[in-house]
């Protein structure tokens, strides 16, 4: 049974009733005072509780529709935004002082209790990381945001504040994590796992780091800012693979399913029935979903960039030459069968039509595959790729399981990302390829990757500079694929710029004409009696054609994209803030 961190409400008024000492007590009996608060650590871990719950990420499909992973993205991708920065997704307005005026408030009454001084700590670590979270999630967006550090009161503060520069924000963020790191343990015990560690603001703080050194805030590419982002997460990792007894998990499906995985370095815990999601039973096909859909249908684009089983690019010679063609669907020689010899890491992450994928709930006759040919799922919200993603799936939920029961843990950063943030850092900083090189073998190792007759793991040797940092961010790519990393990595290396005109692809998958007018489950009964149906047979059966997602419009974001506006309605209550070069007559430069 989970232990969970998460305090359900009704506890936490149980707890504050359990307090009064008669039924004469004169106190509120329906809140909890301030003063009663920070003198009992039950109360004041409460509050603390509270405010994870309100500040930790979860699990959100909107980052894959905003890159190359997923479908999606609108007028930010095909740069048609308005005046008013109106992105949507994970550029949506985002404002959240009123959770960080909670935050101030413990961080400035918390001593104001008799909490022992190490218990005052503790809490007050745990705060700060969260305010730093909360403060980083602007400034990716925005660039500097006005730091508010204290709780300010409508009657005698100035509440016209200004906005800060982005050097000022992560000077501020860096304080408030290395505060915190000093006064966190490196481990909790079990009942208090997900908690925030030391080498998890360590970690955190090394992300950070990681994005002010890289384009979007370091367009001139000072290399002072890589060695500072290197120490720092080369610090964090120390820190967690040593006392913080942070590892690689051995098997890669499992790091999300099973729960306390050394591999979990940050994550928000969920408790059925305290705390849930339906995010797994988006992840399904509608017929196996229970009216929930529509979450990650990976792009053509990033089947086709996983590497092959021995680590090599991707493609097949299909010749004998020793040259490798690359996958195209539409082909029907080994060309078109792009799922075949796959790195591992491929078939737990895509769900492709004829895909092992034994969901609870299907038909006998599926016989644990899954199908995405046109006509052979649900009619209604049918894939608009081509492909679904079995990331964060358990298959053995049924349906209402994973729709009304879902407390799979959001994983915000894990093990495996320390590692290759810092193999970008020391490719960044350079004549560190020894360590790239080893922090790369040891995640594709994990993976299942041949090591193959040079030790390399499919790795091309002797890479340059550029080569190596161009291999992090490939092995980034499809390491972290839906995990919320891409779009960020996206923006903050300004990739989007280097792709106008790009388009994403999608598939449509059709049975040839002989069999089209066999019914659903005669169809899928025959092919699934063929031994080789995945193979040779294959294309007996199905046509493939390529499409454009981008058809309409192709992508062109702008460079004023990399730093989004304010939205209109924070001018009329403060008139004091500027707005953003590149929108509405904008005059604050977010890279100050």
């Amino acid at each position: 049974m989970k232990s969970k961190y998460i305090i359900a409400l009704t506890i936490f008024l149980a707890v504050s009733l359990s307090g009064c000492d008669s039924v004469l007590d004169k106190d509120d009996l329906t809140a909890v005072s301030e003063t009663a608060t920070w003198n009992s650590e039950i109360l004041a871990t409460a509050f603390l509780d509270k405010c994870y719950k309100d500040n930790m990420p979860s699990f959100n499909g909107d980052y894959a529709k905003y890159c190359d992973e997923g479908n999606g993205g609108g007028d930010f991708i095909h740069g048609m935004l308005t005046s008013v920065a109106s992105a949507g997704g994970p550029l949506a307005e985002y404002w959240p002082y009123d959770k960080i005026y909670t935050l101030n408030i413990l961080l400035s009454d918390i001593g104001s209790g008799n909490l022992p001084v190490e218990v005052q700590n503790r809490i007050k670590a745990q705060a700060l990381f969260l305010r730093a979270y909360q403060y980083f999630q602007m400034v990716k967006i925005y660039g500097g945001v006005p730091l508010v550090l204290a709780p300010q009161d409508r009657y005698k503060d100035d509440l016209y504040v200004t906005r800060n520069t982005a050097r000022e924000c992560i000077d501020q963020i860096v304080k408030d994590l290395d505060e915190a790191a000093a006064s966190l343990p490196s481990v909790w015990d079990e009942k208090n796992f997900g908690r925030i560690t030391k080498g998890a603001a360590m970690a955190f703080k090394g992300r950070v780091l990681l994005t002010y050194a890289s384009k979007q805030f370091n367009p001139n590419n000072d290399r002072s800012r890589w060695q500072v982002a290197y120490d720092a997460c080369m610090a964090a990792q120390q820190e967690l693979a040593g006392n913080g007894q942070r590892a690689l998990y051995p098997v890669y499906k499992d790091i999300w399913t099973k729960e306390n995985t050394s591999e979990t370095v940050i994550t928000t815990r969920f408790l059925d029935p305290v705390r849930t999601h339906n995010f797994m039973a988006g992840l399904r096909p509608l017929e196996f979903s229970v009216g929930a859909t529509g979450n990650h249908h990976p792009t053509l684009d990033l089947v086709l960039a996983f590497p092959m089983a021995d680590g090599t690019a991707p493609g097949v010679d299909v010749d004998g030459d020793g040259v490798k063609e690359q996958f195209d669907p539409t082909v029907t020689d080994a060309r078109g069968m792009f799922w075949l010899n796959r790195d591992p890491r491929f078939y737990d992450i895509i769900v492709y039509n004829g895909a092992k994928y034994p969901l609870n709930g299907m038909p006998e006759w599926f016989q644990g595959s899954m199908f995405t040919y046109k006509g052979g799922e649900d009619t209604h919200s049918p894939t608009t790729t081509g492909f679904y993603s079995c990331k964060f799936s358990i298959p053995e939920k049924t349906a209402t399981e994973a729709k009304d029961h879902g407390d799979m843990d959001w994983i915000e950063m894990r093990y495996a990302e320390v590692l290759l943030n810092l193999a970008e850092c020391a490719a960044e900083v350079g004549n560190k390829s020894e360590e790239v090189y080893d922090i790369l073998k040891a995640i594709r190792k994990r993976a299942g990757i041949t090591a193959n007759a040079d030790g390399l793991y499919g790795l091309q040797p002797d890479m340059t500079q550029q080569q190596l940092i161009d291999a992090v961010i490939y092995e980034r790519q499809i390491e972290l694929a839906f995990e919320g990393k891409r779009f960020w990595d996206m923006m903050r290396r300004k990739m989007f710029s280097d792709l106008k005109g790009y388009s994403r692809d999608r598939i449509e998958i059709q049975v040839n004409d002989e069999y089209v007018s066999m019914a659903r489950k005669d169809f899928i009964t025959m092919i699934m009696k063929d031994p080789d149906l995945m193979t040779k047979n294959y294309f007996k059966y199905f046509t493939t054609k390529k499409w454009r997602i981008d058809e309409t419009y192709q992508w062109d974001v702008k460079d004023n994209y990399y730093f989004q506006g304010l939205s209109r309605k924070h001018f009329e209550q403060n008139p004091k803030l500027q707005q953003t070069i590149g929108w509405e007559d904008g005059t604050f430069d977010p890279l100050q």
